[in-house]
């Protein structure tokens, strides 16, 4: 919510307007956004390095034909929809994933799960987890999903805004899967 100052009064208004249009005007144009008020800034939103992609086996190895599912997280979409009131900014976000149906799969239906947390500094505040189904349609192997708008208030004051939040998305990944990504990473 901006804060308005140098409004014109109502006197002048009156004078100068139509009464039907009054109304629309004074809350519309009759008051300028005060220069000194600037606009929340967005948390950040980022993909985890080491659970953006998602390679699940059927169990008998992990080679190419034992692969069911493979997929990257392509995007994290979203915006600030504004303060709602002096000390809550809203935003929404949503995630963007490629999946690709393996050669081992057996059905042309699966359900990823995929986590979106929200982190101050080193601490999570707000872990939702969601899944997405997807059914890939005859002769197609590969698609691009757009998962769930999620919905959030962060508590702003002072000296904490938007910026000083992280909204992160990621697989939901066994340990067995963040292991491997790690590796093929160079991560221990």
């Amino acid at each position: 919510m901006r804060v308005f100052r140098n409004c014109l009064p109502m006197q002048v208004l009156t004078a100068v307007l139509p009464p039907a249009c009054l109304a629309l005007t004074w809350a519309l144009a009759a008051c300028t956004p005060d220069p000194d008020e600037k606009a929340p800034q967005c948390p950040v939103a980022l993909l985890r390095r080491d659970a953006s992609t998602l390679s699940r086996y059927d169990g008998k190895g992990t080679d190419l034909t034992d692969l069911v599912l493979s997929g990257r997280l392509q995007d994290v979409g979203g915006a600030c929809k504004g303060l709602l009131g002096k000390n809550t900014l809203a935003a929404h976000a949503h995630a963007t994933m490629v999946l690709t149906r393996g050669p081992a799969a057996t059905s042309r239906e699966v359900d990823v799960p995929y986590i979106i947390a929200v982190m101050k500094g080193d601490q999570v505040l707000e872990e939702h987890r969601y899944t997405q189904h997807v059914a890939f349609p005859p002769n197609v192997d590969t698609v691009q999903v757009t998962g769930q708008e999620v919905f959030f208030d962060f508590p702003t004051r002072r000296g904490l805004g938007g910026q000083n939040y992280t909204i992160y998305v990621l697989f939901e990944l066994t340990p067995e899967e963040l292991a491997a990504n790690r590796r093929a990473l160079g991560m221990r």
